[in-house]
């Protein structure tokens, strides 16, 4: 059986749903859920759009990103070239600072290989996985921790709030700018997706995908019982436990948190819906 806690560090690539339990007392270093993902990928994360055209719903100034060239008085606003897929680290940094600068947010881009990991972590929850170990930069500090009254084993309210910050991290952000920012990088995220060995075309369709993957997590009790799995416990209702492990790692949030975070998911859903559909504003007629 899956387990219900966090992946240590130190595991292999198996399944992100095994985890070694602790006691209340005893937190230790963790993987974060699915949380930024629901944000950054939801996750569009994850997400999915193929035009460029900003959200009619948006401010033009609000979504546009930091690399767009100034127009002229009377030019259409034209985009500058992204950099190759090797240098794109600052860029990413520039631009999903426009995002927030929620803690959160600042941790993931410290990192580097930033759109690999984010195409990476895309791939896993398309597939049902859990993103943990591509986002562990975001792990809470706090252990996961269980109670137990009348023989019954439960998740801790603790376990569950420990997600608030990245939770707020996430639903903080503007949908409508969240999908310009995706809609922007997409050119890249297309070659990094290729780069791990997709085949061409596929991206689009593995964006849906995670996204729906967030947006249908269903509604879990904060205090469903807990039974003992192999490494670590697993939900005593078989309905709860044969859900994706990517959804089973993001009820553990807590249904408050999994209702914020579904909800964000939908809006960047849509968000990016509408930039596929809104046709692309007529370029001014030349000058005579």
């Amino acid at each position: 059986m899956a387990s219900l806690d966090d992946l240590p560090l130190d595991t292999g690539r198996g399944d992100p749903a095994g985890m070694a339990p602790s006691a209340p007392s005893s937190p230790g270093p963790r993987v974060v859920q699915v949380g930024m993902l629901a944000a950054l990928v939801a996750g569009a994360g994850i997400w999915y759009a193929v035009t460029r055209q900003r959200d009619a719903d948006a401010p033009a100034t609000a979504a546009a990103p930091p690399a767009v060239a100034a127009p002229a008085a009377d030019a259409a606003p034209v985009a500058a070239p992204l950099p190759p897929l090797g240098e794109m680290d600052p860029y990413v940094r520039e631009l999903f600072a426009t995002l927030g600068t929620h803690p959160e947010f600042l941790k993931w881009l410290a990192t580097d290989d930033l759109l690999g990991a984010l195409v990476t972590a895309i791939d896993r929850l398309a597939e049902g996985q859990s993103p943990a170990r591509d986002l562990a930069v975001l792990r809470p500090t706090e252990g996961f921790a269980v109670t137990r009254a009348g023989g019954i084993t439960r998740l801790d309210p603790v376990t569950t709030a420990r997600y608030a910050p990245l939770v707020a991290a996430v639903t903080t952000v503007s949908p409508a700018t969240a999908a310009g920012a995706f809609t922007t990088l997409r050119p890249r995220l297309v070659d990094a997706w290729m780069a791990q060995g997709h085949p061409d075309g596929s991206f689009d369709e593995a964006v849906r995908r995670a996204i729906a993957v967030v947006a249908t997590t269903p509604d879990v009790p904060g205090d469903a019982a807990l039974v003992p799995g192999v490494g670590g416990y697993a939900y005593a209702d078989p309905a709860f436990e044969r859900l994706p492990a990517a959804q089973k790692h993001l009820i553990r949030m807590g249904p408050d948190h999994v209702r914020r975070v579904r909800e964000a998911a939908r809006q960047f859903g849509a968000a990016l819906a509408a930039r596929a559909t809104t046709p692309a504003a007529p370029a001014p007629p030349p000058r005579q």
